[in-house]
């Protein structure tokens, strides 16, 4: 869960532990009672199932209108190779204008969040555009090859990059639509005790990491020609932490603590919402009650502060650290020295164990992983709280596209082993046996 709270409505001064999380005087018990949720959250069930319905003809006019352009590109080019009947032909101009349509509606929608609600595009906004320029110049290249085409050159270098960008467009929508709709969609947990011990796994995070962790699957678009978009029909239409929940849904369900103010849960773990002054006890009583726990490294006194709960109150085989990337897990490996130092030196008391010895985390090892993903490796334990670090990823490429479910691959493959061996949940009740030679074992 995040440590920092970048809203500006909730910004104040942290309390507790250096936390880093924001706090927020209760004006009364009333008001402290609604802070458990966020007053702006606003999901619709009926608005989650259109947006969900009218994903699949989105992406199934986007998937059609690039392979017509391929198939436009063949028949003109190498008529052997064409996909299609010719009677396609009869429909190129009507497929192009529809193309032209879904791009001044994609300009406006861009311009509208610009200007309206103050929103400027990203890089992901110039995608298309770069891949239109990539096919057009592919395209003027290769007529300038042959001069016997059977269509007009602004149909071969403008109509055909302006289909397959639309198609592009519309599948990346309809990908976007299907997660909007699962937000509104999503379960969000009113109160912990409505979790059962041991029912589910504790995923803590920074909420500046919860952007990264909605991103969905991209391709590389290595081919320059209108073929570029057809390994986009392999992507998964899942985003990475929907990924990460569904490889962990073998061992508990994966639960996370919201971040105060959004309007809308992510997609993935199921949401619980805590006050913002006062949180720690509630995470800590969460942690004991988990079968797993999963901290993705990140800034903030606050994950170190759930790291050193985590290892004074858990066994060493139900906790696992993700790693976004060699700087982030290096400043946090540098900061938890300190932290678990003071939590080897906490004596043991009411369901605190002592932590397991040595108290350390391995450097990051040489090399990336392939992948371009959020979250690069992870960090397990073994029984005797030895640390092993694990690489993501994969090597197998298709047209550009790595395997689908990337996220879901890696966890199972690099981790799935590890948590098949997961003991059943046990509660702790005699806190008189914790010692350091036990290394905390019993739960």
């Amino acid at each position: 869960m995040s440590k920092q709270n970048t809203d500006d409505a909730d910004s104040a001064k942290a309390q507790g532990c250096g936390s880093g999380r924001t706090a927020q005087a209760a004006s009364s018990p009333e008001a402290s009672a609604r802070a458990a949720l966020p007053a702006a959250l606003r999901q619709s069930a009926a608005w989650g199932r259109f947006l969900t319905i009218s994903a699949w003809p989105t992406g199934a006019v986007g998937a059609a209108l690039a392979l017509v352009a391929v198939d436009h590109w063949q028949v003109t080019r190498l008529p052997e190779g064409a996909l299609l009947t010719d009677a396609h032909r009869e429909w190129w101009y009507l497929a192009a204008a529809l193309a032209g349509a879904v791009a001044a509606g994609a300009v406006l929608v861009v311009g509208y969040r610009a200007v309206v609600l103050r929103r400027p595009p990203t890089g992901k906004a110039f995608v298309p555009v770069r891949l239109f320029l990539a096919i057009a110049a592919f395209n003027a290249i290769n007529r300038s090859w042959r001069d016997d085409l059977s269509v007009p050159w602004w149909d071969f270098d403008l109509l055909i990059p302006l289909a397959s960008v639309s198609g592009y467009t519309l599948l990346s929508g309809a990908r976007q639509l299907a997660v909007l709709g699962r937000q509104h969609l999503s379960e969000v947990i009113h109160s912990p005790q409505d979790l059962q011990s041991g029912s589910y796994s504790l995923y803590l995070r920074s909420f500046e990491d919860d952007l990264p962790r909605t991103m969905l699957e991209q391709t590389e678009h290595r081919a320059p020609g209108p073929g570029a978009v057809l390994p986009d029909f392999r992507l998964s239409g899942l985003t990475e932490e929907e990924q990460l929940a569904e490889a962990l849904e073998p061992v508990a369900p994966m639960v996370a603590v919201g971040r105060p103010g959004e309007r809308l849960p992510l997609v993935g773990a199921r949401r619980l919402y805590l006050p913002i002054h006062d949180w720690q006890d509630t995470v800590r009583d969460l942690m004991l009650r988990a079968r797993l726990v999963v901290i993705a490294v990140g800034p903030g006194a606050g994950l170190q502060w759930e790291f050193s709960q985590a290892v004074r109150l858990l066994p060493a085989r139900r906790l696992v650290l993700l790693v976004p990337d060699r700087e982030t897990y290096e400043r946090f490996r540098a900061a938890a020295g300190t932290a678990l130092a003071e939590a080897a030196a906490s004596p043991a008391g009411d369901g605190v164990r002592a932590s397991w010895p040595p108290p350390s985390l391995p450097p990051y090892p040489e090399g990336e992983p392939t992948d371009n993903l959020s979250l690069k490796g992870a960090v397990y334990f073994d029984d005797r709280g030895s640390p092993h670090f694990v690489f993501f990823g994969s090597d197998k490429v298709w047209g550009g596209t790595r395997h689908r479910d990337r996220v879901l691959g890696s966890v199972r493959r690099k981790l799935g082993p590890v948590l098949e061996r997961l003991p059943p949940w046990e509660p702790w009740d005699h806190p008189e046996e914790s010692s350091p030679g036990q290394r905390g074992h019993r739960v």
